[in-house]
């Protein structure tokens, strides 16, 4: 099943908040154990719905889909759902409309996801429905200001993604205890500081670690807020079995949140289970096919097949990651490595030529302090950089 993004109509704050309901609604569903959930972001193209959403829904073998459209008309929101059968070329299975106001999205939103639930599987309702948390919330602008940061983080684009923070900064204003709104800042923060558009990246850093405490501390069952957390333990404080059961829980909440199985992948690195974090890999990659975020998931499949000793598999897959992001500091490292063990000096220099525009003081020291490797695995990484020509100090 898929919840894919809505389509708005209306005034224009329906737009900023159409693909954050839409995620909101998937997470509720995930919640309620429904059917296996393929990411929203999959079938959006950075405005809304993809143009050829219904070739993918076939491409990735959905049972369901919902659709929605969303109005907003002064403070009223109208939403148009429709849940429909794509084995049977998306016969509509059921349809409802929902009506509400903008300083109660998370009413319409709990009654959409209620219904549709009900409409898959009265059972699975029935199941899930006791571990549903409530949302800890009143402030409508809060929750406003979180769908829109939604959009603003998957479009990858550096200007609205870099405004998110400020619109999430303004939820945790006007709610403090907004955990949702702590939990996106937490992976804000992480996809910010992996693409190198901080200044600051041990602020940056701290503030993944402050806000990601904060959102489990506020919704222990919030599964996004423990994968994040748990990536904040492992990577920036090298604390790897705290990362390994932060992992392990939040999969347990929700095995359909992509995010947890990629960093799940990242934590089995450092614990050295390498054939492992590729399944993770790789399960997040098939939850999420299109997703704008999937080059995390492929790199931890690039550093995996690197300590696997798969030093082809690597440098294929570290070559189609580096063609769509260019200047992905950290899979220039891990693509360093590579080529060094290959022994393929040119194409190593002119890859550390690349990096030097992002890193001009690059060693392999500065870069083998980051990652919380094995001894065995270190050895190994540190070998290839300076194979590549990576000067030690």
């Amino acid at each position: 099943m898929a919840v894919l993004p809505f389509r708005s109509v209306g005034e224009a704050v329906g737009l900023r908040i159409a693909l954050g309901m839409a995620e909101e609604i998937s997470a509720a569903l995930s919640r309620f154990r429904a059917p296996r959930l393929i990411a929203t972001a999959t079938f959006w193209d950075g405005l809304g719905p993809a143009s050829d959403v219904r070739a993918r829904c076939r491409a990735y073998h959905l049972d369901y889909i919902i659709e929605g459209t969303i109005c907003v008309l002064d403070d009223r929101v109208s939403v148009d759902v429709i849940l429909s059968d794509v084995v049977l070329d998306f016969d509509v299975v059921w349809r409802g409309s929902f009506e509400g106001r903008l300083n109660d999205l998370f009413s319409l939103q709990s009654r959409i996801a209620f219904d549709m639930v009900t409409q898959v599987d009265p059972e699975l309702f029935h199941r899930g429905a006791a571990s549903e948390p409530s949302t800890g919330t009143e402030v409508a602008a809060a929750h406003q200001s979180v769908l829109a940061a939604i959009q603003a983080i998957y479009r990858l684009d550096r200007l609205p993604f870099m405004a998110a923070r400020d619109l999430l900064a303004r939820a945790i204003e006007l709610d403090p205890d907004y955990a949702a709104a702590h939990g996106w800042m937490a992976y804000w923060s992480i996809i910010a500081a992996a693409l190198g558009w901080v200044e600051n990246p041990q602020a940056v850093a701290t503030l993944a670690g402050t806000s990601a405490e904060r959102a489990v501390v506020l919704d222990p069952f919030n599964a996004r807020a423990l994968a994040v957390a748990g990536h904040v333990k492992g990577y920036l404080m090298h604390d790897v079995p705290s990362a390994l059961h932060l992992h392990a829980r939040a999969i347990e909440l929700n095995p359909n949140l992509p995010i947890a199985w990629t960093v799940s992948a990242w934590s089995r690195i450092y614990n050295g289970e390498h054939t492992t974090a590729v399944r993770h890999a790789m399960m997040s990659r098939s939850l999420s096919p299109r997703d704008p975020h999937i080059w995390f998931a492929e790199h931890a499949m690039v550093m995996a097949q690197l300590f696997n000793r798969n030093l082809e598999e690597a440098e294929m897959l570290s070559e189609a990651l580096l063609q769509r992001h260019p200047s992905h500091v950290a899979a220039l490292n891990s693509r360093l490595a590579i080529l060094g063990h290959l022994g393929w000096k040119d194409e190593a220099s002119h890859c550390l030529t690349r990096l030097r525009k992002f890193d001009p003081n690059v060693t392999v020291d500065k870069i083998s302090s980051r990652v919380p490797l094995r001894p065995e695995d270190m050895i190994f990484y540190m070998e290839g950089l300076e194979r590549a020509g990576v000067p030690r100090r």
